[in-house]
């Protein structure tokens, strides 16, 4: 058996002995948030945080997805050039621990020691060169594992050998932690951690010095042109699936994606991380959204339905014809045939086929490849 494969094996085998545990009385009704959705299990960088969030994680099943501490997550790790395809994101605690009224709690100390050998045996699979933890909670739990004498007001932007490897504090991502260690300064901790995954990764050649777009931009500008002419609408289901074909179709025309944005399995087919509902605003301003028989819909407003002078240059001639190809094609599909066509994609196909060999859920695994950019 190939390295990678025996690390699969362990990794699917700790994800269902995790999802039988009941050793949490409050975390029954909770989801066992570890899985394929997690990141890469060649990740250099391991993200651990305090628990899955309520309005995050618990539902979405992608650790720091779906909430606001989620949202603010996944753009601090973008605006410093680190993308969700590699690293690893868990949780010190892998279920949502909830209060008598259901809102968010913390850990105890005991949920924190019956989720210890998990995050243990996590980190033994994986073998991160970098661990970093969100918070006072997520460096507590480390510190259950093997001691270390780190603390999150005193050793932020500086980093300790642990463990055999790098660990690195900084502040959790949730607003209320934003009062103590504002978003600017969480920034700057983060390019810290940037910097020192840099410097674990194999070089590449120079990239270009002109300042690249966002990967979430560059996915708002090909949602735009999916949306535009829709008066009636497109659907949210949709428009991931005329994004990803978009993607695909150029990896067949010129070998590279249009964006790097993050694409997960789900049950419906290939979710856009970056397409979060609650992201669409800020991603598509005055986007307007709507329920149609049990479907979110979405439009351009009256004044968005056409793109702005200063948006065209920014994916590029062949891009462009890979997105008009696309929806020339499948844009006036309906949902279910979009559904197939996307199910038939060569990339679909390979990650059905290793859910089949390997026997297990790979929901939110990963679909499209990461192409970094040289």
């Amino acid at each position: 058996m190939k390295h990678e494969d025996a690390k699969e094996a362990k990794f699917l085998n700790l994800v269902d002995r995790v999802s039988a545990c009941e050793k949490c009385p409050r975390m029954k009704g909770s989801a066992r948030v570890l899985g394929p959705g997690c990141g890469p299990l060649d990740a250099p960088l391991m993200f651990v945080g305090e628990a899955p969030g309520r309005l995050g994680a618990d539902g979405s099943h992608l650790p720091f997805h779906g909430d606001k501490s989620g949202h603010n997550f996944e753009k601090l790790i973008e605006q410093v050039g680190v993308s969700r395809y590699e690293v690893f994101v868990t949780n010190a605690v892998l279920c949502n621990p909830k209060d008598e009224k259901g809102n968010n709690a913390t850990p105890t100390s005991s949920e924190i020691s019956n989720c210890a050998p998990f995050l243990r045996e996590t980190i033994d699979i994986l073998d991160p060169a970098i661990v970093v933890t969100l918070g006072a909670v997520a460096l507590k739990a480390c510190g259950a594992i093997e001691t270390h004498a780190v603390s999150l007001r005193e050793h932020v932007r500086t980093s300790r050998t642990w463990m055999r490897r790098t660990l690195i504090p900084v502040y959790h991502p949730g607003q209320r932690a934003m009062v103590h260690r504002s978003f600017a300064n969480q920034l700057s901790d983060y390019q810290f951690v940037a910097e020192t995954l840099r410097r674990f990764k194999k070089p590449h050649k120079k990239a270009s010095s002109a300042k690249p777009r966002s990967e979430a931009a560059k996915l708002g500008l090909v949602a735009r042109r999916a949306l535009r002419g829709r008066a009636n609408g497109l659907s949210y289901f949709a428009l991931h699936k005329l994004c990803f074909l978009a993607e695909i179709a150029s990896l067949e025309s010129s070998g590279e994606r249009l964006t790097n944005a993050y694409v997960v399995r789900q049950k419906d087919g290939p979710y856009f991380v970056d397409l979060h509902l609650a992201k669409l605003p800020q991603l598509i301003p005055g986007i307007q959204t709507w329920s149609e028989r049990g479907k979110v819909m979405l439009r351009l407003a009256p004044q968005l339905g056409f793109l702005e002078a200063d948006d065209q240059p920014a994916l590029g001639k062949s891009d462009e014809e890979a997105i008009e190809k696309v929806l020339a094609k499948y844009g006036r599909m309906p949902d279910a045939e979009l559904k197939r066509v996307v199910y038939l994609s060569r990339y679909m196909r390979a990650l059905l086929r290793k859910e089949k060999s390997a026997g297990a859920n790979l929901y939110n695994a990963a679909v499209l490849p990461y192409l970094p950019q040289t």
